[in-house]
């Protein structure tokens, strides 16, 4: 198994991506300086913000390079060794539907699903109707994104009915060149079925 050990700039990058989260995981009065530098300022979410340098940490915490260096990497291997017992928190939820109907496109949120589409599901959804077109989809790919405290979980909902050997055969396609990921996002899917051969 190779070894990887990870820079602390990267390790900065990921810790700023549960930044609200490091107060909790990281009480200890040696993380204490680092821990309040990352976390007065939202450099995660404001784009005006540009992630800090090593330098500027080192600025604003007064710790030397390499001790700074060395709590970095202690915190980064905390989080993934499993006799620290740290637990992450992504109690928060939220889930964003994006609609697809031929190239017209929708999008809503919802606070909390009892059960959550899986792919190939179909879905009704009579309040969109005017929106997109349409109010039958069914669920292309769900995305789940973990930052912060919250689990985004997207929806990529398309309409029409889904057809298991169609996506095999996409997929497929895909893999073997036979179209592009542009010919994917731009065509619609009687373009791309035209352009493999196959009936509309």
């Amino acid at each position: 198994m190779l070894e990887h050990t990870p820079s602390p700039k990267h390790i900065l990058v990921d810790l700023l991506a549960i930044q609200c989260q490091l107060k909790t995981l990281f009480p200890e009065p040696e993380y204490k300086a680092i821990v309040a530098f990352l976390t007065a300022k939202d450099y995660y979410n404001d784009y005006d913000l540009a992630y800090p340098t090593l330098k500027e940490v080192e600025a604003g915490t007064g710790l030397k390079t390499a001790h700074l260096r060395k709590l970095l990497l202690e915190m980064y291997d905390k989080i993934f060794n499993p006799e620290t017992n740290l637990s992450l928190d992504f109690g928060k939820t939220e889930i964003t539907f994006y609609l697809n109907n031929y190239k017209i496109y929708g999008q809503f949120a919802v606070d909390d699903l009892k059960h959550l589409p899986r792919v190939g599901e179909k879905i009704e959804l009579p309040f969109v109707n005017a929106k997109v077109n349409s109010k039958h989809f069914y669920v292309e790919k769900v995305d789940h994104t973990f930052e912060s405290n919250t689990q985004k979980i997207l929806l990529w909902l398309k309409s029409g009915f889904y057809n298991s050997y169609w996506e095999l055969r996409k997929d497929e396609a895909l893999l073997k060149g036979e179209i592009s990921l542009n010919d994917e996002y731009a065509l619609y899917d009687f373009q791309l079925k035209e352009k493999l051969g196959l009936p509309t």
